[in-house]
């Protein structure tokens, strides 16, 4: 909400933490911006013309929006900090002390927020393309516990079984379909 202050905390931002920074002075303005361009994180303030940094937050998890983002704020009450963490906010902090502290504070928290959203997307798409083999492989295949309880299973599983589905078959000991011979 205050033009000098992101004017000064842009170059700060971008010298320490090798961010390339783009600032908007409302939500508004900021909602235009990520629709013409993507971005890695929102750093946003708690107090801002129109709505809020909380509002901003809570309005992007509603549309779904997974986007990291961290509030930065003067206002140093518990009660924001808490706010803002049960609405999904990956970071809070408070932008009142040393500069030098405070920046370091946000670089860290910043590249904190990207690392986990990165790390959650690779091992989503890592889940999906196990489960895409999963669920096409011509082989049977079943998933099962320590004690041998079947929890999943495919559909050549199911069929090779003689099952007409798989919640047939979950729950079944794996065992019991091994000839006692083997």
């Amino acid at each position: 909400d205050d033009a000098s202050f992101l004017k000064t905390a842009r170059p700060i931002l971008e010298m320490q933490g090798a961010f390339q920074v783009d600032t908007a002075q409302s939500v508004k303005e900021a909602v235009e911006k990520m629709k013409k361009e993507e971005y890695d994180v929102v750093v946003s303030d708690y107090l801002m013309p129109g709505k809020n940094g909380l509002q901003f937050l809570k309005e992007l998890r509603q549309k779904g929006d997974k986007i990291p983002f961290v509030i930065f704020t003067g206002r140093g009450r518990e009660e924001v900090a808490i706010k803002a963490l049960n609405l999904g906010a990956d970071g809070y902090f408070n932008k009142i002390g040393n500069p030098e502290t405070v920046y370091c504070e946000l670089t860290h928290g910043i590249r904190q927020a990207v690392e986990r959203k990165t790390a959650e997307m690779e091992i989503w798409e890592r889940e999906e393309r196990l489960r895409a083999v999963f669920g096409s492989s011509p082989d049977a295949i079943t998933v099962s516990d320590l004690h041998g309880n079947i929890l999943d299973c495919n559909e050549a599983a199911w069929k090779m079984l003689r099952f007409s589905s798989k919640e047939e078959v979950i729950g079944k000991s794996s065992f019991d379909f091994i000839a006692k011979k083997d």
